[in-house]
This record gives C-alpha cells, structure tokens and sequence, in this order.
C-alpha cells in the first residue's frame, strides 16, 4: 500500500484548490468533505485562509504562488500517493519536463488536464478568482486501491 492509503477505505481522495487569493468560497466545506488531504497549488495569500482549510481537514500542504510573499512555503513538492508521482508548483514550467505522474500547478485561473508524454498536466482552476471568463473551480483526485488517479474538476457555484 502506497504512501497516503489508509487500510480499509476504498477510495482515497486529495482536494487540490488554488488561487484563492485571501478569497474562500462556502461551498468549500461541503465540497472537501471527507477528502483525505488537501493540497493549495499557490496565491493563498493570506494565513488564515490556511487555517480554515486545516479546519476541514488537517492534512494540508501548501506551495507558494507568486502573491504569497508574506508566507513560508516551499516553492515546490515532490509527492507520491497511491503509487504515483506528484510535482506541486505554482507557476507551470513553458516547457512540460520529461517524466511520469503529475505535474500539478495553479496560477493561470484556469482549469487545465492535458497529457504531455507519460506527464500529465493539471490545473484544478481558481477557487478565489476567476480570470478570462474562466468559472471558480476546484478539483478531487480520487483513487481506488489497484487503479490511477482520477481528476474531477468541480465547478464552484457564484457566492
């Protein structure tokens, strides 16, 4: 059993959000309830939305946007669950490196899955600020024991 199953659940799930933007939505409890872990993809941008995301759940993990200048994070995190590789970062590299597992990131305010070779590259969107006509959006990965991740994309309702 990977690093992050727990024995005896059949699906484990990882609430991934970003660009909040010191904005967090309502719908967020309901949404993240149950999940396993959360992982912020950058531009929280204040602490306390921090808090209340480990109000939900405990098990964050954070890595810095480019407007979390007052907070200490790492820039980026090398994770595995499950089995699978996790790269966490903000700001997307222009070029998708060579590799396998998941290159997930935030900050450009839209939701993104795409799959460059064995990487697959994913965006759950802004939680906090929508950009270019792009809707509020979080995400859930979900795994069943023996089987890959599966993204789903949540569209958050207008607050």
């Amino acid at each position: 059993m990977g690093q992050g199953a727990i024995p005896g659940r059949a699906v484990y799930r990882i609430g991934l959000i970003a660009d909040t933007h010191g904005r967090l939505h309502p719908a967020l409890p309901r949404i993240f309830a149950g999940v396993d872990e959360i992982w912020h993809l950058g531009d929280v941008c204040t602490e306390e939305i921090l808090d209340a995301l480990r109000g939900l759940n405990p098990r964050l993990t954070v890595v810095l946007g480019n407007n979390d200048h007052t907070l200490s994070y790492p820039l980026t995190l090398d994770l595995e669950r499950g089995g699978e590789a996790f790269h966490l970062v903000h700001i997307p590299p222009a070029r998708p490196p060579a590799g396998r597992g998941w290159l997930l990131h935030g900050h450009t305010h839209r939701p993104r899955d795409e799959q460059a070779g064995g990487l697959r590259l994913f965006n759950p969107g802004s939680a906090g600020l929508a950009n270019k006509g792009a809707p509020l959006s979080v995400a859930i990965l979900s795994q069943t024991p023996g089987q890959p991740f599966v993204p789903e994309l949540i569209l958050l309702p207008k607050a």
